[in-house]
C-alpha cells in the first residue's frame, strides 16, 4: 500500500508536507558538521559564537523554505539550508570574535549576507536544471575576496596542539567523512582529491624548499616538507575534501568523471596557493579551486564521456580522439607549472602581523660607518677605540653607559606561549631582563630630556610612546622613575588588525612605578607611586629593544 501522504491545510488550501529522513545523507553531514561545532564552542577553541551559528542556520533555513512554500506550494523541511548555513558557520570568521563569546552578534551581517547570496546562487545560476556551484563554497571565496582580512578569516588550517581533543576529532572528521562518501559513492572523489593534492603539494613545495607560509597557531614561517605536512594534515582542508567538494548536485555523474574531477580541484587549489604567503589567502585559494572547477564541470562531463561508455585503454583513447593528447598536455603544462607557482611568492616582501596591509618593512643592517665593513672588522676596531690610550696611568671617562637591572621574580610561562613558541619559552628569562632594562634606559632619558637615549631602548611605536612622555613633561622639571616589580609572566597575544596573523609574544610586568618629579634646582615638586600592569613586546631584528605596548590586545 502507498504511504500515506502527508499535507496541511492552511486558509482552506492544501500544502504538501516534506519531512526529513533518517536516510537523508545530508542529515548525516549535518549530525557531522554539529559535532564537530559542539567539540569547536568547547575544547577546539573556535572564535565563533554560538549567535553567530544559529544565524547562519536560521538564513539558510527561512531561504529555502520561503522559496519551496513560494514556488511549488510545499511546506518541506530546509535540509539543505540549513547545510548551507552549518557548513557557512563552519568555515567563515569575523576578527574580533573570541572562543567563549558564546552569544555575541559581531559581524552578523556578514554571515547573513554570505548565507543569502550562497542560497540565491543555487537558485540563480543553474544549467540545465542543476545549480552550477557549491553554494556555501561560492559565497564564502567571494566574501573573502571582496572583504579582505579586514572584515572576514576563514577557520584556521590547524585548530589545538595534537591531543587527544585532537584525534577524537579526526576520528569524526575522517569516520564520518568515509562513511557518507561510501553512502554516496563520492569516495573515489575524495580519495582522489587527497592523494592528488599530497602529491601535487610535494611537486611544487619540495624544489622551491623556501615558500613558506605564516599562520597564527606558529611562531615562525612553515616552509617545504613542514608546510606540505600541514597541508596534508590539515583538518580544515579535510573538511573542504569530505564536505564541501562531494556535493552529488556540483560534480560529474560517472564514477571516473568525479574521480577526474577530484584530481583537477587539488591541481588547481595548489597552483592557485602558490603564490600566496598569508594563511589568509592560502585557504582563500584551497576554497576558490572548486569554484573554477565547478565553472567547468559540465565541459568535463562531456569530455570523460567516452571514459564512462568504453572499456580498455586503446578503445578509450579512440573514443577521445583528439581529446587526448590536448588533456594530457594542459595537465603536463599544469603540472610543470606548480614550481613556478610556489616560486612566485619568493618575489614579494614577507607578510608582518602588524601591518593592516600584510606587508612588513625590509630592514637594511649597516655595520660600522656608512662604508660597508664585515663584521670582524668592525668588532675589532669599536673594540680598540673603547680602549683607553696606550701607556695612560690614569684613568678614562667611561666609553659607556653602565646599567644595573634589579632583581626580577621567576618569570612564568603559561602553557599556549610554550605550545606556540618553544623558543621563547627558553629564553623568557634573558626577555625579561631585556624589557626592564630598556625600561630603565627609557626612564633615565626622561629624567635627562635626552630623546636620542630613548632610541637605545626602543624602536617604532615604543620609541614614538617614550619620546611623546619626553616632550610632555616640558622643561624647567625633570621626572625620575623607579619600578619594583612582583610578577613577570609571558603573555600570548592576538595581533592588532587580524586574528589570523601570527601571534605576539610579550613580555607581562605586574608591580609598582614610582614618579619623583624634581625642579631645576633638584627640589622635590612631587612623588607618586602607581601599580603598573604593561606588556611589551621585543623584536630581535633589533637586538631586544622594545617594539611596542602590548597591553590593550586580546590575550590568545
Amino acid at each position: 500500500m502507498a504511504a500515506k501522504r502527508r499535507t496541511l491545510t492552511i486558509r482552506g488550501r492544501e500544502y504538501p508536507v516534506l519531512l526529513p529522513s533518517i536516510r537523508d545523507p545530508r542529515l548525516h553531514v549535518a549530525v557531522v558538521l554539529l559535532t564537530l561545532q559542539a567539540l569547536g564552542q568547547t575544547v577546539l577553541d573556535f572564535r565563533l559564537s554560538v549567535a553567530q551559528i544559529l544565524i547562519c542556520l536560521a538564513a539558510g533555513a527561512l531561504i529555502e523554505f520561503g522559496y519551496e512554500f513560494g514556488r511549488n506550494k510545499v511546506i518541506m523541511w530546509p535540509a539543505s539550508g540549513l547545510l548551507t548555513g552549518n557548513s557557512t558557520a563552519f568555515i567563515l570568521r569575523v576578527p574580533g570574535t573570541f572562543h567563549g563569546q558564546w552569544w555575541s552578534t559581531r559581524g552578523w551581517w556578514i554571515f547573513a549576507g554570505v548565507v543569502a547570496f550562497s542560497m540565491i546562487s543555487k537558485y540563480v545560476i543553474r544549467y540545465r536544471g542543476r545549480h552550477i556551484f557549491n553554494p556555501s563554497n561560492l559565497g564564502l571565496v567571494l566574501a573573502f575576496v571582496a572583504l579582505g582580512p579586514a572584515y572576514t578569516e576563514p577557520q584556521d588550517l590547524w585548530w589545538i596542539p595534537m591531543g587527544q581533543w585532537m584525534i577524537v576529532t579526526y576520528a569524526i572528521l575522517i569516520g564520518g567523512g568515509l562513511f557518507i562518501a561510501w553512502e554516496l559513492k563520492l569516495l573515489g572523489l575524495e580519495l582522489g582529491y587527497m592523494a592528488a593534492f599530497a602529491l601535487f603539494a610535494a611537486l611544487a613545495l619540495l624544489p622551491v624548499p623556501d615558500h613558506c607560509m605564516i599562520a597564527s597557531w606558529y611562531a615562525t614561517p612553515m616552509c617545504g616538507q613542514q608546510l606540505w605536512q600541514i597541508l596534508v594534515t590539515s583538518p580544515e582542508v579535510l573538511i573542504f575534501a569530505f564536505f564541501m567538494i562531494p556535493d552529488p548536485r556540483t560534480v560529474p555523474d560517472g564514477q571516473v568523471g568525479r574521480f577526474v574531477f577530484g584530481v583537477i580541484v587539488a591541481l588547481l587549489s595548489v597552483v592557485l596557493l602558490g603564490p600566496t604567503t598569508l594563511e589568509f589567502w592560502t585557504k582563500t585559494a584551497i576554497l576558490a579551486s572548486l569554484v573554477f572547477a565547478c565553472a567547468g564541470r559540465f565541459a568535463l562531463m562531456r569530455l570523460v564521456a567516452p571514459l564512462e561508455e568504453a572499456g580498455g585503454g586503446l578503445r578509450v583513447l579512440r573514443a577521445m580522439g583528439w581529446s587526448a593528447p590536448a588533456v594530457l598536455g594542459v595537465s603536463a603544462l599544469l603540472v610543470t607549472s606548480l614550481p613556478l607557482s610556489a616560486q612566485l611568492s619568493l618575489h614579494s616582501v614577507i607578510p608582518a602581523p602588524e601591518l593592516p596591509d600584510g606587508t612588513r618593512p625590509t630592514l637594511a643592517l649597516t655595520i660600522g660607518s656608512a662604508n660597508a665593513q664585515d663584521i670582524g672588522s668592525w668588532a675589532v676596531n669599536s673594540a680598540r677605540v673603547a680602549l683607553p690610550p696606550s701607556g695612560s696611568g690614569s684613568p678614562t671617562s667611561a666609553s659607556a653607559r653602565v646599567w644595573v637591572v634589579p632583581p626580577l621574580p621567576n618569570v612564568s610561562v603559561p602553557d599556549n606561549v610554550a605550545a606556540f613558541d618553544s623558543k621563547a619559552a627558553a629564553s623568557a628569562t634573558q626577555m625579561a631582563h631585556a624589557v626592564v632594562l630598556n625600561l630603565m634606559i627609557e626612564s633615565e632619558a626622561r629624567r635627562a630630556h635626552d630623546p636620542k637615549l630613548a632610541a637605545d631602548g626602543a624602536v617604532g611605536d615604543a620609541l614614538t610612546e617614550f619620546t611623546d612622555v619626553i616632550q610632555a613633561d616640558g622643561s624647567g622639571k625633570f621626572v625620575q622613575k623607579t619600578y619594583s616589580f612582583d610578577r613577570v609572566e609571558l603573555v600570548l597575544y592576538l595581533p592588532k588588525f587580524s586574528t589570523q596573523a601570527s601571534r605576539l609574544v610579550g613580555v607581562f610586568l605586574h608591580g609598582t612605578t614610582t614618579l619623583i618629579t624634581r625642579d631645576s634646582s633638584g627640589n622635590v615638586l612631587s612623588q607618586q607611586t602607581l601599580p603598573y600592569a604593561k606588556a611589551w613586546g621585543l623584536d630581535q631584528t633589533y637586538f631586544g629593544l622594545i617594539i611596542n605596548d602590548f597591553t590593550d590586545l586580546n590575550r590568545a
